[in-house]
């Protein structure tokens, strides 16, 4: 049966699944344990992960990150792996030097929609902070990834700003 479900569409689901898991995790641990310290854990496993996604498909697919583009294209492509197909974004600004990135359309932002997750408990900007500022390190530690703008801040976008230090 399984053979039958186009791949994309499995994509999809487990993705979607997965994400919602995280928020209905959010619905019912925030509220016990507070905000911030929801905010600490949350965190910390965003960072986490990436610490472990990043090299794992640097290496996998060979991807070169010797400055800000290319730790983009690692940080775009390691995001729609476990994200999947919902996510969307759009380039703003390009050098070696620094990329700046929008996210238009995020898994995490309609989970959140979807299961009338608490405006005060929308705190993915920091975790997305989190997962890519860890991820980049990870690989070079050159890199930094900061927030600029965030839906749970009232943007239309969240704004991921890449750069490289030489």
């Amino acid at each position: 049966m399984l053979e039958k479900i186009p791949v994309e569409t499995q994509w999809k689901i487990t993705a979607q699944s997965l994400t919602g898991v995280y928020v209905a995790l959010a619905k019912v641990l925030a509220p016990t344990l507070g905000t911030e310290k929801w905010r600490e854990i949350s965190d910390n496993i965003f960072a986490g992960g990436a610490k472990m996604a990043f090299p794992q498909i640097k290496e996998a697919f060979n991807i070169p990150v010797e400055d800000a583009i290319g730790a983009t294209n690692l940080a775009k492509i390691v995001a729609t792996l476990q994200m999947g197909p919902e996510f969307e974004w759009e380039d703003v600004e390009e050098s070696p030097e620094r990329v700046v990135w929008r996210v238009t359309k995020c898994p995490w932002w309609e989970r959140y929609n979807e299961l009338e997750l608490k405006p005060e408990l929308r705190i993915c900007d920091s975790s997305a902070e989190a997962w890519g500022d860890g991820g980049l390190k990870a690989i070079n530690p050159k890199l930094t990834l900061k927030m600029g703008k965030a839906m749970p801040k009232g943007d239309p976008y969240c704004e991921h700003i890449i750069e490289f230090k030489k």
